[in-house]
């Protein structure tokens, strides 16, 4: 059997990272691709330094990536922010693509098989290049107040703050006709049923 990649993606606040954890405990794996990417970054010096090239050699500092001053860089210019895209994403998608084969091996090697993989990212369906790497995508969303009140309270900043976030991403209606799943990820929705149905198409190949 092919172990296929669900896309999971949604805007800032939708809860793709609380749908991810539904999808682990029954036993798909996810890579997160926005915590690995900044891993990369502090591991792959080849990818620090054609970063540096796109941005200048301040985002350096005592050899480690500045988080803050690479935000500072990207989110205020929308070129320079698909520029770093286009560099980064095959440095992510080749790490993914080797982590999955990890994953369908530590099955293997347990007599378990394996129906699905899932990568958590924001941006699968705004890049044609990832979105490739997909069998199926699910998006996940959730009413706008109910996004702001999560991004407010997650990261400790103002309404208006968040509202310029999501504002900066692609709306629902743009993700939706790209999508083959949804779920909306509030409390007494049934979440975990709807995760199981969504496992049960890929592993029938749906």
């Amino acid at each position: 059997m092919e172990t296929r990649t669900l896309g999971i993606t949604g805007g800032i606040g939708s809860g793709k990272s609380y749908i991810s954890a539904f999808l682990e405990n029954e036993g798909v794996p996810v890579y997160n691709s926005d915590s690995r990417t900044k891993e990369l970054y502090s591991e792959n010096k080849r990818l620090l330094s054609g970063l540096k090239k796109i941005l200048g050699k301040e985002i350096e500092c005592n050899g480690k990536p500045d988080f803050k001053v690479m935000a500072s860089k990207i989110f205020n210019d929308e070129e320079v922010m698909e520029e770093v895209r286009e560099y980064v994403y095959p440095f992510v998608m080749r790490d993914f693509a080797k982590w999955k084969r990890l994953q369908i091996e530590k099955a293997a090697s347990e007599n378990k098989s394996l129906a699905a993989v899932g990568f958590e990212s924001a941006v699968i369906l705004e890049n044609e290049y990832v979105r490739g790497f997909m069998d199926k995508v699910l998006l996940v969303t959730a009413p706008l107040p109910v996004r702001i009140e999560r991004v407010v309270k997650r990261d400790n900043c103002s309404r208006e703050a968040a509202l310029e976030r999501l504002s900066n991403q692609w709306s629902d209606e743009q993700r939706r006709p790209l999508s083959d799943y949804e779920i909306i990820s509030v409390d007494g929705n049934n979440l975990g049923e709807q995760v199981k149905k969504i496992i049960t198409d890929l592993s029938k190949g749906l």
